[in-house]
């Protein structure tokens, strides 16, 4: 006999893995703390190594400006690790949301960051674009709806003409918002 497959407990699972990972990962990195502590009191402790270290960390801090400068199709490569986890949780809220379309009974929002502590969702909602849609479908949906919704379209009518120009303002705040939570320029 199957078993039945019960969301709640998938995302209790979740939760908990994700915690322990994260547990797991602070204590290597007290760890790590701790033996360099050890480590730098005693270079502190010899004069020769004390030198040989503060070359050292010039060279290294040099050298790394320079990589972290690099750009690789616009995107600097210090800035990887930031997109990296922006994209992480993307793919995340990504998957949320189909799961959502996929059953709408279940009470998906638990799972969900809160809305007022992202704007971007806000954003994304303006254009009438579910959160994670492609940078290219959204600078297409701006345009088009800019298109539709410019003041000059509606210059007929004071009461109209207002409404576009409010209607454009939130549009491109929304589209510049979700345009630097992509890192685009």
């Amino acid at each position: 006999m199957a078993e039945t497959f019960d969301k709640k407990h998938l995302f209790e699972w979740l939760k908990d893995s994700a915690y322990k990972a994260h547990c797991t990962l602070e204590k290597g990195a007290q760890k790590t703390a701790e033996f360099t502590q050890a480590v730098n009191a005693r270079i502190e402790a010899n004069p020769r190594a004390k030198a040989v270290r503060d070359r050292l960390n010039v060279i290294v801090t040099e050298q790394s400006q320079r990589v972290q400068d690099v750009r690789i199709r616009g995107t600097r490569i210090g800035d990887l690790p930031n997109m990296a986890q922006k994209a992480a949780e993307r793919q995340f809220l990504k998957i949320l949301m189909k799961l959502r379309e996929a059953d709408p009974d279940m009470n998906w929002s638990e799972f969900m960051p809160n809305p007022e502590e992202m704007p971007i969702f806000e954003a994304f909602e303006v254009l009438g674009l579910p959160y994670g849609a492609p940078f290219e479908e959204v600078k297409r949906v701006y345009r088009r709806l800019m298109r539709e919704n410019h003041p000059d379209k509606h210059a007929g009518s004071p009461e109209d003409e207002k409404k576009a120009t409010l209607k454009t303002q939130a549009l491109t705040a929304a589209y510049e918002l979700i345009r630097d939570h992509y890192g685009k320029k």
